[in-house]
């Protein structure tokens, strides 16, 4: 059986510097502006299956219809980001599908056997999660979202700032 999921939507890369990785983005691959995010607030997160405390800032472009998310983990101990830091030193993690009905997909997965690595929701209401598709590190973590209007919106956003950016501003701080 052949597992589907959405259009991927984002490609997702982990890394020890966002900073960094954003001036690159934007300076070298001419790809902004970021909207980033110093700290993404979570409602509830957990990481095989316990309580997760990993802090993160996140910094999302795109690129013709594609997003690139940048993700740092910035406080907080065990989680998929710091292992994947300490295995690989950095790099494409995952990419992002969105779905209507992430319960139903999640298991859907699990009855193909895999489970989730790490996921919850964001204190916007958004459910995610991480599927255990990439045992060897190498990018093909597939992440799942069940977006909100409020979420869809700010992906559009992102869409009409790529389309219209000049180049001069590589990142719009949101606090």
């Amino acid at each position: 059986m052949t597992a589907r999921f959405g259009e991927i939507v984002q490609m997702g890369y982990v890394v020890p510097d966002l900073d960094a990785a954003v001036d690159h983005w934007a300076t070298v691959l001419g790809v902004g502006p970021f909207f980033v995010a110093s700290k993404v607030p979570y409602a509830e997160v957990h990481y095989r299956g316990q309580p997760c405390d990993a802090e993160i800032s996140v910094a999302l472009a795109s690129h013709h219809g594609l997003q690139i998310e940048i993700i740092q983990q910035i406080a907080g101990g065990a989680s998929m980001f710091r292992d994947f830091i300490a295995r690989t030193g950095g790099g494409l993690h995952h990419f992002c599908a969105l779905c209507e009905d992430l319960e139903a997909e999640l298991a859907a997965w699990s009855a193909r056997g895999v489970r989730v690595e790490m996921g919850g929701v964001t204190t916007a209401g958004v459910p995610f999660a991480y599927l255990d598709t990439d045992p060897d590190q190498q990018g093909r973590v597939l992440e799942l979202v069940q977006p909100s209007k409020g979420l869809l919106r700010f992906f559009e956003k992102i869409e009409a700032a790529s389309a219209s950016w000049d180049g001069a501003t590589a990142r719009i701080d949101l606090g």
